[in-house]
């Protein structure tokens, strides 16, 4: 699915006691993740709007949109149930996590994985080689490494010596790890 950059992002379709069908699922995930289970239903939100069902141009599937050389590395397949699904995102976060572990503030680190589960490691790592080349703060998402990340879809930037995995469509990673902080952060206020 394409994410597509919405300067007002509509909640209109969830009701007063619950974000989706799956909360139960979310929260088992979250239990597992360590990943608040309303972050994960924002991402899965992003990724799909809920469908256990969507199939992206690009072959990303499910709820989570794991792609078919990912999925099966955390237990997803395109005919798992929703449950091995959420459980899959939920882990393969939680992996991401792990390898930011060199970002000390929680949620900073929280936004790296969900920039890495997004566009790949290796388009991250790029924007924060980037960041420390321009003075900026490579252990920090916000107003640092995304700045960066917005630059890798310009020639200049994509073919810094620095940069290892080229261009990349980089307003759609800003968007996606926005919108989804966003989204969060509305939802945390309203469900428990």
């Amino acid at each position: 699915l394409p994410h597509i950059a919405r300067k007002n992002i509509d909640f209109s379709n969830i009701n007063g006691s619950s974000i989706s069908a799956y909360d139960n699922f979310f929260k088992n995930a979250s239990k597992k993740s360590g990943w608040d289970w309303r972050l994960i239903a924002s991402i899965a939100y992003q990724e799909s709007k809920f469908n256990p069902n969507a199939i992206s141009f690009g072959g990303a599937y499910g709820i989570m949109q794991f792609m078919p050389n990912t999925g099966p590395t955390y237990g997803v397949f395109p005919e798992s149930t929703p449950e091995t699904q959420i459980m899959g995102g939920g882990r393969k976060l939680a992996a991401d996590e792990i390898y930011w572990k060199e970002i000390p503030d929680n949620f900073q680190r929280k936004k790296f994985s969900m920039a890495s589960y997004n566009a790949g490691r290796g388009h991250i790592l790029d924007a924060q080689r980037l960041a420390k080349k321009h003075g900026l703060n490579p252990l920090v998402w916000d107003d640092n490494v995304e700045k960066m990340i917005l630059n890798l879809s310009k020639q200049e930037y994509y073919q810094d010596e620095v940069v290892r995995h080229g261009m990349m469509k980089s307003h759609i990673t800003y968007n996606y790890v926005r919108e989804i902080t966003e989204r969060y952060h509305e939802w945390s206020t309203i469900y428990r």
